[in-house]
């Protein structure tokens, strides 16, 4: 199927074209093998490709149901994008996925931003706890590390930006201050029974 036609039956009112044009993503060797190389190296244990691809036809199911989502782009490039969103967010443990009420039509045109406007919403009270117990073990990290890592995991900041924002000499500096700082947060998770489960 052409990527005019596949885009044309996503959006038909017709389920079997509909139907087909899914039928065709998901079997897509393109899509599958993406899938299964970003599944290695993001080292997914608690969810199998296929389960991934599902997730995240459905998504493409309800922009497309909703009419946020048009398809100007290829279908497949924004479908990969889903794919890759819910893999390293998978990583979190995250439980649910759920889309803000308004996505600027700007995001509805790439992956990478689209990914920007999904919500990341953890429902488990044993994942709860779990970050409140981490936040109180990084409380016992000095101040330079708390901000380091604060920076670069929670602000995903840069190297370079965290080297900017500590004043220090380089990335290269802001890369061996948050190696030394997560290497004492794991020596303290390590020594702390509430995280041994």
């Amino acid at each position: 199927m052409s990527p005019d036609n596949l885009k044309t039956d996503l959006l038909s009112t017709d389920p079997n074209r509909r139907n087909r044009a899914f039928a065709t993503l998901y079997k897509s060797p393109v899509v599958n093998g993406k899938i299964r190389d970003w599944a290695k190296m993001y080292n997914l244990r608690d969810k199998e490709p296929d389960d991934v691809l599902q997730e995240a036809i459905i998504l493409l199911d309800e922009l497309l149901r909703s009419g946020r989502f048009r398809a100007e782009s290829r279908v497949e490039t924004f479908l990969l994008g889903i794919c890759k969103n819910l893999m390293r967010d998978g990583l979190k443990k995250v439980n649910r996925i759920v889309l803000h009420d308004t996505i600027p039509d700007s995001a509805l045109y790439s992956a990478d931003e689209l990914a920007d406007y999904m919500v990341l919403s953890e429902l488990s009270a044993a994942e709860q706890n779990r970050d409140v117990v981490l936040h109180e073990t990084m409380k016992k990290l000095t101040d330079k590390c708390q901000e380091a890592l604060r920076l670069y995991y929670f602000e995903q900041k840069t190297m370079q930006q965290v080297a900017d924002e500590r004043q220090l000499s380089s990335a290269d500096q802001a890369k061996k201050a948050v190696f030394r700082c997560r290497q004492s947060l794991k020596e303290l998770i390590g020594n702390d029974p509430r995280f041994q489960f």
